[in-house]
């Protein structure tokens, strides 16, 4: 198990103030460092904030505002940033066109749509900026910066679509990888009762002492609690898709898969930690080895990605679609994890990259630590 990100909900207040960033900047690398000693590696250091519209004056500023952030985010000692989420009203797909301008102007900075609520322009502009995003290079890369988000509450620390309430005070939250505590514990288990039991288990014991490590250093600010997503890594010991093909035997996709889908967000749920944001599988597409693995081959496609966000993982992530991808398709597929999210009633996200120049069935070759090879999938 591993801290994917130590993510810090910035105020209004504190992102016009470089003292009170700063202070948070420091308050997160203390924590890092305990954590750290406790034997437990974090990744990163991530910096949110509310959502733009609420503290950039129009449209237009978001790309300079952006550039600005981020700089002096980076200054306090924050890799990632987001700048919120943004949500239904009249100038939604005005900020939503200005999202590839601000990703285009910056290395890291973060930025999602919410559409629970949102209006037919607000589903046309997303698609219509994952589309121009897809095209800010060569590899489609971008995309990975900018998710689509469906009824996610503020203080969730997965980016991108992590953002901090409106009028609250600073904060951080723990977005946890522990796809390796998942697979141990399908290893173990002779049946789905008992997996969901030890996983359960597994989960309480290592995070109830990162959570009194957590207040302990929280300074001033506020701990919101643990998202422990299960997010993988691309390398099998690490993968939900090894877990799952583990109680099921049988190939991602096939039998079982949904049972066990639902079976790994209940043992997130039965373990004892205060939690926030999700706290259901990421299946993860590009960054979960054997997902990545199942994605050029029959029985895996996005019909048993929307099944499983049913079930109960997050949504589809980080799927590697054709780059020709029709605008109406997409706005389809966005309005159907919408009818999902309405339908469960429980937060969703959705995240996919267009590549340019592929077509279904292409290898992706992605120069990036956290992507292991796959296939583009049809949509």
């Amino acid at each position: 198990m591993e801290v994917r990100a130590i993510t810090v909900f910035a105020s209004a207040a504190t992102l016009a103030e470089p003292d009170r960033l700063a202070e948070l900047g420091r308050t997160a690398a203390t924590l890092r460092g305990h954590i750290e000693n406790a034997g437990i590696k974090v990744q990163s250091l991530r910096l949110a904030t509310p959502p733009a519209p609420g503290w950039i004056s129009e449209p237009a500023a978001l790309p300079q505002a952006a550039v600005a952030l981020e700089a002096s985010a980076k200054q306090a000692g924050f890799k990632h940033l987001a700048v919120g989420t943004i949500g239904p009203g009249p100038d939604q797909a005005a900020w939503l066109a200005a999202v590839p301008t601000a990703l285009a102007g910056t290395q890291w900075l973060f930025c999602s749509a919410e559409l629970l609520g949102a209006d037919s322009a607000a589903f046309g502009a997303c698609a219509q900026t994952v589309l121009a995003n897809s095209r800010l290079g060569n590899d489609g890369f971008a995309n990975l910066r900018f998710a689509a988000a469906f009824g996610m509450p503020p203080a969730g620390p997965f980016f991108p679509a992590a953002y901090t309430a409106e009028g609250a005070d600073d904060g951080f939250a723990l977005a946890i990888e522990a796809a390796d505590l998942a697979v141990a514990a399908a290893a173990e288990a002779p049946n789905l009762d008992h997996f969901v039991a030890g996983l359960a288990e597994m989960l309480t014991g290592r995070l109830q002492p990162l959570t009194a490590l957590a207040n302990r250093h929280a300074g001033r600010a506020v701990f919101h609690g643990i998202d422990c997503a299960l997010a993988p890594y691309p390398s099998p010991e690490r993968s939900l898709g090894t877990a799952i093909e583990s109680l099921t035997a049988t190939p991602f996709g096939g039998p079982g898969t949904l049972a066990a889908v639902a079976a790994l967000r209940r043992a997130v749920t039965a373990a004892s930690f205060p939690k926030t944001g999700f706290n259901a599988p990421m299946l993860i597409v590009l960054e979960d080895a054997v997902l990545a693995a199942r994605s050029g081959e029959t029985g895996f496609g996005w019909a048993e990605l929307l099944a499983c966000a049913a079930a109960g993982s997050c949504g589809p992530d980080v799927v590697p679609l054709p780059g020709d991808l029709p605008v109406a398709r997409l706005v389809a597929a966005l309005r159907d994890v919408a009818a999902l999210a309405e339908s469960i009633g429980r937060p969703l996200e959705m995240r996919v990259l267009p590549l340019p120049n592929r077509v279904t069935d292409d290898a992706t070759d992605f120069s990036f630590d956290y992507f292991a090879p796959g296939r583009v999938m049809a949509l």
